[in-house]
This record gives C-alpha cells, sequence and structure tokens, in this order.
C-alpha cells in the first residue's frame, strides 16, 4: 500500500515537472506587451465643417498621456495626417515612436455646437517594442481658431500570460490525475 502511494507521489511530482517545463518554454514564445493608457493631442485644421474628412494644417502638440503614453510630455509635437473617410484606414498621428491608425468609423460625423465635426472610430495603436492594441479614437474639431481637439484611448486589455500558463496547468494536471483515476478503477 505504501508503494502505491510512493508511485502517486511520483506520477504527480513528475506531471508537475512537465508542465512546468512546458510553462518555462512558452514564456520564450512570449511577446511584447499591449498598449495602455490614452493620449489627448490638439492641433491646427483647415476644414473644420468639412465631413468628408480632416485636413490638418500643420503639426499638433500633447495636451498629456496616461499608461505607457505617461512619459511624453505635454507640448511635445506630433506629426498629423490628413484623414478622408471615404480612404479608411489611415494613419492620423505619430509621436515618440507611438502611433495611430484609424480602421473604419463607430460613429457618424456630426456637426458639432462649436461649429466643427465630431466623430469617434475604431483602429489600431502600434508603438516599439509593443504589441499593436486596438483602441479608439475621439475627434472634436472647432471652427474657433480651426484647432481640433482629440484623444486615442486603448480598449482591450489581454489577460496576463501568466494566469493563461497558470491555467493551462492546472487544466493539464487535473487531465492527467483523472486519467490515473480512471485506470486505476
Amino acid at each position: 500500500m505504501r508503494g502505491l502511494s510512493l508511485m502517486k507521489l511520483f506520477q504527480a511530482l513528475k506531471t508537475a515537472a512537465i508542465a512546468a517545463g512546458m510553462g518555462i518554454a512558452m514564456l520564450g514564445v512570449a511577446t511584447a506587451a499591449p498598449i495602455s493608457g490614452a493620449i489627448s493631442i490638439s492641433g491646427p485644421i483647415n476644414n473644420p465643417t468639412d465631413t468628408t474628412g480632416v485636413d490638418f494644417a500643420g503639426s499638433g502638440f500633447v495636451n498629456g498621456g496616461s499608461g505607457d503614453f505617461a512619459g511624453i510630455a505635454a507640448g511635445t509635437l506630433v506629426n498629423l495626417f490628413d484623414i478622408t473617410f471615404a480612404a479608411l484606414p489611415g494613419t492620423v498621428w505619430n509621436v515618440s515612436g507611438f502611433s495611430f491608425t484609424i480602421n473604419s468609423l463607430t460613429s457618424a460625423v456630426t456637426t458639432n455646437a462649436q461649429g466643427g465635426i465630431s466623430f469617434n472610430a475604431f483602429g489600431t495603436l502600434a508603438g516599439a517594442g509593443f504589441d499593436d492594441t486596438d483602441g479608439h479614437f475621439v475627434f472634436n474639431g472647432s471652427s474657433i481658431g480651426g484647432v481640433a481637439n482629440f484623444s486615442s484611448v486603448t480598449s482591450v486589455v489581454p489577460l496576463p500570460a501568466s494566469i493563461l500558463l497558470l491555467g493551462g496547468a492546472l487544466v493539464g494536471m487535473g487531465a492527467a490525475a483523472r486519467r490515473r483515476k480512471n485506470a486505476a478503477a
């Protein structure tokens, strides 16, 4: 009887070692982290009431940021690219190694109370050392001085890889225990 319980203990340790080895091997395959946080940008626009697109009149600047964007100082110059709604996807801005590409509009382009346009969009944030991350883009343009204020916010926060690895190991150990129990019966 004692020999049987030692065999079970050895099998459990063997299964745990295999699961741990697989987890360590998977860590080497892990990708970069997704981008998190938000960034707010302002910039001059030539056509604040045109609902077919936005033509920027020059570089914009960062108003502020949070998360991975927190290190970008307010006032940092931003490269802005014109947006034509009929020709999406298109990159809208890039600054300090980050960029945002609009893939599709998620709201209608509407005129706003400031005599400009507003819209929301879905797109992709990209940055060196980060995974491409889904995000939202919120735009408000005003005819007052032809200025646009807009922000990009990440929308998807995936589970950390360690939680997925732990879950996989537990499922594997449970399956091995069930197999042993069924074999003993």
